[in-house]
This record gives structure tokens, sequence and C-alpha cells, in this order.
């Protein structure tokens, strides 16, 4: 066989068709308890890396938690929680989440902060200060297709909690 020039302009012309097609194919969105699931995960991730910027890129406008709290109070308390000590490490576990509709989310998950280094949950209360909490909220999604949390409630855990 013989490549022509005709041959491999046509062969490539067959492969960005290609491309295209699985580019612009349809994609299945994830389901609510994936969606925020999701959501909270990468929350927590842009948290030790202290981009407190994006954390509440996923806080809605209309945040309120059951002590009164707003958007910006949960920002200046994050930052200070983030930014305070050389390393911050968070561990988030015990996800659940509930599909209330197709746009809205129940959740309740522990979220364990670190000052330390440590790599694995097991090694962190060997090495720094903790602060655990339980917080049970609601993730929405809102009109520009973002889930949001809109709601929340904090409890702060007890070290034997978390055993």
């Amino acid at each position: 066989m013989v490549l022509t020039r005709a041959r491999v302009v046509s062969g490539m012309a067959a492969v960005a068709a290609a491309a295209l097609v699985l580019f612009f194919w349809p994609r299945e969105e994830p389901g609510v308890k994936d969606a925020v699931t999701r959501r909270i995960i990468a929350m927590t991730r842009s948290a030790e890396e202290k981009n407190v910027g994006e954390v509440m890129e996923g806080v809605s406008e209309r945040f309120k938690t059951t002590d009164g709290w707003s958007k910006q109070d949960v920002r200046g308390i994050l930052t200070a929680q983030v930014l305070r000590g050389q390393w911050v490490r968070i561990f988030t576990t015990d996800i659940d989440v509930h599909e209330v509709s197709p746009t809205q989310g129940d959740f309740q998950a522990r979220f364990i902060f670190g000052r330390s280094q440590a790599d694995k949950l097991e090694d962190l209360a060997k090495e720094s200060v903790l602060n655990a909490y339980s917080i049970e909220g609601t993730f929405e999604k809102e009109p520009d297709g973002e889930w949001r949390v809109v709601k929340a409630k904090q409890r702060r855990l007890d070290p034997s909690e978390l055993l």
C-alpha cells in the first residue's frame, strides 16, 4: 500500500472528525450524590492548598448556618483556620449524601483539621493539633449549573468521637 498525499489527508480528516464527535458527544451529568461528594472533596483539597477563594466558590451567596453565619463569616473563619500555622492537613470522612431532588442534596461529613505533615489520618493525631467537626448541610445546583452549599450546621467533635 502506497501512502499518497490524498490518503494521508483523508486519514487525518477521519481522525479529526472522530475527535470532534467524541468531544461534542453529550455527557451524562453525575447524579446528585456524586456531584455533591465531588464538590466536598474538591473544596477540601482547595482548603489544603490554602486556596480559600476556590473553597468559597462552593459556597452560595445565600449561605446561612444555624448559628447565623453568612458566606463572609465562613470566609473569615476558614481563612484563619487555613492560614494559621505552617501546615494544614484536612481529612474528610464519613461523607453521606442523600438526594432530596435533582437540584438539591443533603449531606453529612466529618472534617478533621490538623497542623501536621501527616499523609495518613492515623498519623495525624500523633503529630499535630487537631480540630474536628461534623457538618450537616444542603447543596443546591444553582442557575449557573454549579453545586454550592446553601446551609450548614456544624458541631465540634470530641477526640473520643473520632475513634
